[in-house]
This record gives C-alpha cells, sequence and structure tokens, in this order.
C-alpha cells in the first residue's frame, strides 16, 4: 500500500530523557507538536504532559538533583545560539537563565552550592570561556578565559569541585582538562599522551572518573582515571567502538554500547570486578542507541532506540525484575510496522580495493531485479550512516525507490585508520568510493543505471555536490540540503569558533587553500549535467546559506534546472514540521520527476 509523504512527515520520535529526583518520572523530548518540546511521563508508563510551549525547538534535558526540576536548552531559528533554562515543576514558567541571543552557551552542570557551570563566547566570538553564575543573583563570573576555540564542558564533579572539559580541535583531537573550580586552575590529563579522551563519568565520590580514549588504538576503549595517583587505566577494550558511557548513580554498574557494523550493542560492567551483567533480551534490529538515563536509585535505566522499521522511543530496563519494556508509544501515522523497509549490509571494493560497508534497503514487495535508487550520504564528515529510522527514505522506499546508504572512507565507527583515509589532500578518494559503489549498485542488478539519484545534507550535501561535478553521467537528479560548495568560501563565513575545529578535517585556509579548492565541487560548476535541488536555513551558523545561493546562482547561468529552496526559520537543516512539509513534497516532486516515477 502507498501512503502519502504527509503521512510519513507526521510520525513522531522521543528521546533525550532525563530522570526526575523523586525517581518516579522522566522529562523526554518529542516531536508530537512539530517541534521538538519537553514533556513529561510517569516511570512505569502512562500518559504524557507537555511542560514547554515554544516554537522554536527545546534542545538538551538536564537534571536538578535535588528539586524536582531539571534545565534545558533552546536557540532561535536554528542559530544554535543556545540559552540556558531552568524549569522548577511547581507550576511555574520555565526561567531563562541566559539572555543573550548572540552568545551560544553550553550548559556544564549545577553544583551543590547552587552555582550554575557553562561554557560561553560572550567576551569573543571566537572563543569560549568558563564560567559560573549563581543562580539566586545571576551574577556571572568567568572561571577561566581561553583563547582557543571550542572548550567544551563535559562532567561536573558530584562534589561540584572540578569541571572535566575538552578541547575540541577535531573528531579525534579532543585532550581532556580538568578545572579546579574553587583555584580557577586546568590540568590536563594523561600528561598529553592521550589525544582524545571523551565521555568522562565521574565516580560519586569525586575521586575518579571513567571515560573512553584511543591512544595507541583503533577503536575507543575505556579508561579509570584516579585523581589521587593521576594513573590512567585500560579497563574494557573490544574489536568495535566503545560508545556513550553511563555510570549508576551508586557507581556499581558502568553501561556502555559497543556499536558492532553499525548496530549497539548493550553491555553493562559490575565496577568491582569487571564482571557484567547478563541482560533480558533487547528488540532486535536496533541501529542506534541513545544516551542512557540511570534512575536515581541505580535499578532502572531509560534507553532510547531507533529500529529500520520504529522511530525512535523509550524503553526501560528494569535490573530488579530482569525486564526490558517500552515505555512511549510514538505515532507511525497508521503505518503497519512491516510497510517499513529493512536493510542489508553489503560491502563493496572501492578503486583501490578497500571494503566499504553500505546498507541497502530494497522496497517491500519490490520485484527482483534492477530498480530506481536513491544514495544517500551522511553527513560529518566523521559521521556513519546506521539502520535506524528515517521516515523520509520510508516514504521513497513507499514510492518503489531503493534507498542506498553508504559509509564511505572517513566514516566513524571503523577505528581511526579508515576515518582519517580521506583528510585534506585524499578528500576526493571518497568521492570516488560513489563512483565505484554505483558499479557495484549496478552490477548487482540492484539499481537501475538510469534512474539514480544522489542526495545529502551537510557534509553529505558537498559529497552529493561533489559526485556531480566529478561523475556527472552517474545521476539523473541530485539534492543537496545546506552542503558547503566551496571548502573557501565555507571556512572563511562559518561561525569564527568552528573555524579552526573544521580546519582539522578540511585543511586549513592558511596551508591548504590551493587543496580547498581544487576539491571544491563550485571549482568544477562546467562540468554539471545532473539537475539539482538546493536546500538551506537562512540562520544556519555552520554553512553559510550563501554556499547554497552562490552555487544555484552560478548553475542558473549555465541553463542546469536548480530550483533553490530556503527557510527563514531554519539553521541547518529543516527541522520544523510546517518547513517540512514544505520541502519534502517538493523534494519527492524533483526526484520522481527524474527518476521517471508515476504516482
Amino acid at each position: 500500500m502507498r501512503y502519502s509523504l504527509e503521512r510519513y512527515l507526521r510520525i513522531h520520535t522521543a528521546s533525550g530523557m532525563i530522570w526526575l529526583c523523586d525517581g518516579e518520572s522522566l522529562v523526554y523530548l518529542t516531536n508530537i507538536t512539530g517541534t521538538s518540546q519537553a514533556w513529561r511521563i510517569p516511570a512505569e508508563g502512562g500518559y504524557p504532559e507537555q511542560l514547554t510551549f515554544y516554537p522554536e525547538r527545546v534542545g538538551d534535558l538536564h537534571p536538578m538533583k535535588d528539586k524536582l526540576g531539571y534545565f534545558f536548552t533552546r536557540d532561535a531559528g536554528g542559530n544554535e545560539n543556545h540559552q540556558i533554562y531552568m524549569h522548577l515543576l511547581d507550576g511555574s514558567e520555565p526561567v531563562a537563565l541566559t539572555d543573550s541571543p548572540k552568545v551560544r552557551h553550553q550548559f556544564g552542570g549545577v553544583t551543590p552550592d547552587q552555582q550554575l557551570i557553562f561554557a560561553c563566547n560572550a567576551r569573543k566570538a571566537a572563543h569560549f570561556d568558563l564560567c559560573a553564575m549563581d543562580i539566586a543573583t545571576k551574577e556571572v563570573r568567568i572561571l577561566q578565559e581561553n583563547e582557543d576555540n571550542y572548550n567544551t564542558p563535559a562532567a561536573l564533579s558530584p562534589d561540584g569541585r572540578f569541571l572535566l572539559y575538552n578541547k575540541t580541535r577535531g573528531q579525534q583531537n579532543n585532550p581532556l582538562y580538568m578545572l579546579d573550580i574553587a583555584a580557577k586552575t586546568s590540568t590536563l590529563i594523561g600528561d598529553g599522551a592521550y589525544s582524545s579522551l571523551r565521555n568522562p563519568v565521574w565516580c560519586p565520590d569525586s575521586k575518579a572518573f571513567y571515560a573512553r580514549a584511543d591512544k595507541d588504538a583503533d577503536f575507543d576503549y575505556i579508561i579509570h582515571y584516579s585523581l589521587e595517583t593521576k594513573k590512567v587505566s585500560k579497563i574494557y577494550d573490544d574489536n568495535w567502538e566503545v560508545e556513550r558511557l553511563a555510570l549508576s548513580p551508586d557507581g556499581k554498574l558502568l553501561a556502555f554500547a559497543l556499536n558492532e557494523d553499525g548496530y549497539s550493542t548493550m553491555k553493562i560492567m559490575k565496577t568491582a570486578d569487571g564482571s557484567f551483567l547478563e541482560l533480558p533480551a533487547m528488540p532486535l534490529g536496533d541501529g542506534a542507541m541513545g544516551s542512557r538515563s540511570w534512575s536515581p536509585d541505580s535499578t532502572r535505566m531509560a534507553i532510547p532506540l531507533s529500529a529500520n522499521s520504529r522511530p525512535t522511543d523509550i524503553w526501560m530496563l528494569n535490573l530488579t525484575a530482569h525486564t526490558f519494556t517500552r515505555l512511549t508509544y510514538s505515532s507511525r501515522a497508521g503505518i503497519q510496522e512491516d510497510g517499513f523497509g529493512t536493510p542489508e549490509l553489503h560491502r563493496f571494493n572501492s578503486f583501490d580495493g578497500l571494503s566499504v560497508p553500505t546498507w541497502v534497503f530494497r522496497p517491500v514487495g519490490a520485484p527482483p531485479g534492477p530498480l530506481p535508487a536513491v544514495v544517500s550520504i551522511h553527513g560529518g564528515p566523521e559521521g556513519q550512516s546506521r539502520p535506524g529510522f528515517n521516515a523520509v527514505l520510508q516514504y521513497f522506499l513507499n514510492q518503489g525507490i531503493a534507498i542506498i546508504l553508504p559509509n564511505i572512507r572517513g566514516s566513524t565507527g571503523y577505528g581511526k585508520v579508515y576515518q582519517h583515509l580521506d583528510d585534506v589532500e585524499k578528500r576526493l578518494d571518497s568521492v570516488a568510493d560513489i563512483n565505484s559503489l554505483v558499479e557495484y549498485i549496478v552490477q548487482a542488478g540492484i539499481a537501475d543505471p538510469k534512474r539514480i539519484a544522489v542526495m545529502g545534507g551537510s557534509y553529505g550535501g558537498y559529497m552529493t555536490l561533489s559526485c556531480i561535478v566529478h561523475y556527472p553521467d552517474l545521476w539523473a537528479a541530485a539534492v543537496d540540503t545546506v552542503g558547503m560548495s566551496d571548502l573557501v568560501t565555507f571556512l572563511e563565513n562559518t561561525s569564527s569558533y568552528r573555524r579552526p575545529h573544521r580546519e582539522s578535517e578540511y585543511g586549513s585556509l592558511e596551508h591548504h587553500r590551493d587543496v580547498l579548492r581544487r576539491v571544491s565541487p563550485i571549482h568544477h560548476i562546467d562540468k554539471v549535467k545532473t539537475p539539482l535541488m538546493v536546500i538551506h536555513g537562512r540562520n544556519d551558523p555552520r554553512v553559510p546559506v550563501t554556499e547554497a545561493i552562490q552555487m544555484a546562482e552560478r548553475l542558473q547561468q549555465r541553463g542546469i534546472e536548480v530550483p533553490l529552496l530556503i527557510y527563514e526559520d531554519e539553521g541547518h537543516g529543516v527541522t520544523k514540521l510546517s518547513n517540512r512539509l514544505d520541502c519534502y513534497p517538493k523534494v519527492a516532486e524533483f526526484l520522481k520527476k527524474h527518476l521517471k516515477i508515476e504516482d
């Protein structure tokens, strides 16, 4: 049965949950109203209650430890200048703790004496200082001025004395520092031997923490750090990437996931002896497991799960009852679960023999033989396509289009060596992977060579543009969402605090300008033959809207079909339901026209 695109766009999700301090209910995010808002639900299940009512989406949620309430962040029009709010659940309205629309704030935690710890770029737009605010008076003081860019709060110790933070310079260059809040002094953890220590979680006594590290290894593993001995000890490693640490409040159980070829496998380790709990069965086919949230009594854990046939919902792991049950029931807009397509994991050899993993979705009930196909390339570039739920791609499957999700070189999840295969001068090798992918899906009888489209968002948008300039004869159509058309102008105009971080991946304006120009699609625009749709948010702080405009204008001058959609109240993507209901029907019409698919 074919469904309308609007049905798919009205599918809901639930995630981002936190426990309230009473242990009886959770606050979580859902897009039921068209934008992500905070809702509350009893821990035993039941009818949820809406807590926030903004036209703009609500961002990260953070629990209060001693009051029934929570903190959250919110920006305006997708500009990512997040403000921090406090919401006591006593019938009162949320209170804005920060109110500087041109400043980005990053939540760091709240000390026992009610000092809000955060990072912000108020003093200089390009640099994030570490700050404290007295919540009662809203008086702010700078704890540490920084003259580098990202200084991202990672974890505040339970006693409120120490803030762990990352100097985020790149995907694998995230040294961890510890700020003594009282003394206002910082210490590099691991004496510089660890280029990346991420996702730290404090022990309850504030004397040690766990974190993910990658020193001398291809995959992240788990370490323990003692403040007393200053010793880093490896406590667990694997042949897959360790993800998302979560330590129980009593410090006895450390939960994490393994990214096994894109699927999430849950593990819970006893910190006393390193043994593992036997867990109840979890749903099969889960390709994405979000950040976990432990109950205050350390007996339950809320986990967001997503599968190819199921939008993200919150599930509850009860260690006492040894059960794993679903807590939220997001609407599938009346579409039956068996109507969603499921993926197969394929691998193909690229031009240099590299084995590249790729997810292939065939429409439910599709006849054997080649189909029209859409190659959808993930963003990042340090990202990974996983077999989670994507409403728009499921719609295309429903319309008889095969969906191809490659994890080309440079993707995460397959180790550091694989991740760095596309750095700087090697950028176009990842584009060549897509050429080899098309050869594979045609030879394997998956795709009709005359009816293949390419699309992607952010870095995936850059890849889409690169594909149509370097391999112009492969594509019937292309859709670029918030992609970079010129890496030079992108780096010149992206938010100042982001530039050094992005230069670590693409190359610097100072040293690699020739390389950046050579790999930029706009400088090969004379090769383009493919009809292209370009989509962007006016307020995008990551990839300026000028990247879309300059590409569209240049192609229009050449007579190429290039519809341009710019949304005035969006940033890095199209998130509001009203805009999605405008955007994606146009995308669908454009692709179906050029893939020769009749309604």
